[in-house]
């Protein structure tokens, strides 16, 4: 199926615009730039500078917050002679780079949910947050096959290992964004699920034979071009059986992305580079250079051009050379304008800045938060059928938090060029004494509580057997672990004690919320005489975990991936 902006390619406002156009103005219509909300006056005017000298087509936002972020944007589109197209990563929603936004749940836990209409429900609220903050292409969904328990770089990120659930799951995103006007993109083309290296660092090899990736790798982009996904972000990846030269990354690869996407899928719609600052390709080619080259491979629009004065003057000199010509970049630049005009940016509206936190975080995307959660929950053991409780009396919960994992792109050398992949320190939430999923169980019951760190608060396991002895029920909620599987994930050897001893007890509940992976860094757990798992760590899972020991819910969710030989893909009491 053809995406839909491409029904405007020959409409008035997209001829007009691309006929009031200098060449260099084409050139710069295919060229993002990277925006924040949270950083000094200086960088918002060194944008107004792109936009007024250059004419760039658009900005992808990462931090900051959503009420500065609309203020800017307002700013600029007055500014723009064409309006801008706005971006953003927002696989999980907006939260994922704002504050002050709605995070909704990775796409891990949604590979355990059975009920995809849901994931539809999802994508049209994500798509509405979209809209109200004036951005017209969310990033979003991640069709790649997670079958690499060590990927670095996707592992949440992807609905899990089977190519038709990925495939069905990303479809229902797809749509219910694209339903609400908002341009979906998938990514990362042709498939990072299978990687050791995370591409923010260097370029990773993936070794499969075409025929591999024409099976697996490439199914979920296959159906989601037959449903007419608007775009595609190309990944950094280095993929020999595709395209053999050394070194080559598929972003800068005509192999890849004119090749095999636009020709032998029949892919129509625009295609994204991934971040151009990204060491997997920033490091082969001087800046502007790379930019050329990524354009010369067959992408549309250039995403996170470092320098955009310098792109476009390697661009003009392809040109100059032969290597592309003024008519091939003039029809990328329709494609872009066309877009932009299906997403309503023809008449651009200021974005209303009073109440956005507000609506961002309304009570409709709190209760589909909470029903979501309760959907993903997966119950892998109930030995004994301690869940529901049967017994209230002496009834201890603990709450162990993982030791902080600083990620890799904290230190020094490495901050500067990946700070948008993180939030800043204040941003974090303050955490509470007690843990939600202790007062939750404990509202219900006659519980005490019990809250300790990775070290165990300095007390030996002895000590806390001796604690525990008195009760006849323990349950153990495993927080604060890392969604990323370096460091295990945050767990400490004294975690490992803990968890090993309560996995053997008669009388032990284990919740584990984290990352699926985690479960093979925990030697013991899979005898556990009850196992629950909720993939990640928000108040909705804490809830739903909670009130599933309570009775209150029953399990629905099954594993979306194989950990290990105890605990395989479509696990999961219901």
């Amino acid at each position: 199926m053809r995406p839909a902006f491409l029904d405007y390619l020959e409409h008035s406002w997209v001829l007009k615009t691309l006929q009031k156009l200098s060449p260099e103005e084409r050139i710069a219509q295919l060229i993002h730039v990277a925006g924040y909300s949270n950083r000094e006056e200086n960088h918002e005017k060194d944008l107004l500078n792109l936009i007024e000298k250059l004419g760039i087509g658009g900005i992808i936002f990462f931090q900051g917050t959503p009420e500065k972020q609309a203020q800017m944007v307002n700013r600029f589109q007055e500014k723009s002679k064409v309006p801008l197209m706005i971006s953003i990563d927002g696989e999980w929603g907006l939260a994922m780079r704002l504050n002050n936004s709605t995070a909704f749940p990775y796409q891990m836990a949604l590979g355990a949910m059975q009920d995809n209409e849901l994931i539809y429900e999802m994508g049209r609220e994500i798509g509405k947050h979209c809209k109200r903050a004036g951005i017209q292409v969310n990033f979003a969904p991640v069709a790649d096959i997670n079958n690499n328990p060590e990927n670095p770089v996707i592992s949440f990120r992807s609905f899990g290992e089977n190519k038709e659930k990925v495939a069905e799951k990303a479809i229902q995103y797809m749509k219910g964004l694209q339903d609400e006007g908002v341009l979906a993109c998938a990514k990362h083309f042709p498939g990072h699920g299978d990687t050791s290296t995370d591409s923010h660092f260097g370029l990773p090899v993936i070794s499969h034979s075409k025929e591999r990736f024409e099976e697996t790798e490439l199914y979920p982009f296959r159906e989601l071009i037959e449903e007419g996904i608007a775009s595609m972000m190309i990944a950094h990846l280095n993929v020999p059986a595709i395209d053999p030269t050394p070194n080559m990354a598929s972003t800068l690869s005509k192999p890849i992305i004119t090749d095999l996407l636009k020709g032998d899928l029949g892919f129509e719609g625009l295609t994204f580079t991934d971040a151009l600052d990204m060491k997997g390709v920033a490091d082969l080619f001087p800046t502007g250079v790379v930019d050329a080259k990524a354009l010369l491979a067959g992408n549309d629009v250039l995403l996170f051009t470092v320098d955009p004065e310098k792109a476009i003057e390697e661009i003009k000199n392809a040109i100059e050379n032969g290597e592309i010509t003024q008519e091939e970049i003039d029809w990328r630049c329709q494609k872009v304008l066309a877009a932009k005009r299906w997403a309503g940016l023809n008449k651009f509206q200021p974005i209303e800045t009073e109440r956005i936190g507000a609506e961002l975080n309304n009570n409709f995307s709190k209760k589909l938060n909470l029903k979501l959660a309760e959907k993903t929950v997966t119950l892998l053991k109930n030995d004994g059928n301690l869940i529901p409780l049967k017994h209230e009396e002496r009834v201890l919960v603990i709450s162990l938090k993982a030791k902080e994992v600083v990620p890799v792109f904290h230190k020094p050398e490495l901050a500067k060029q990946l700070q948008h992949h993180f939030k800043s320190k204040e941003d974090q939430t303050n955490e509470a004494d007690a843990t939600i999923f202790q007062n939750v169980v404990s509202e219900k019951i006659n519980a005490e509580s019990l809250l300790l760190n990775d070290e165990l608060n300095g007390k030996t396991l002895e000590d806390i057997k001796d604690t525990i002895a008195g009760y006849y029920k323990i349950i153990l909620g495993i927080h604060k672990l890392a969604m990323k599987p370096r460091e295990d994930f945050g767990i400490s050897d004294h975690m490992k004690s803990l968890v090993n001893y309560i996995s053997g007890l008669d009388s032990g509940i284990i919740s584990v919320f984290g990352n699926a992976y985690a479960l093979h860094k925990f030697e013991n757990i899979q005898n556990a005489k009850s196992l629950i798992l909720t993939y990640q760590e928000s108040e909705y899972t804490q809830k739903s975990a909670a009130k599933l020991i309570l009775g209150k819910i029953t399990a629905e969710g099954k594993l979306p991936v194989s950990v290990n030989e105890y605990f395989q893909f479509g696990d999961g009491i219901v």
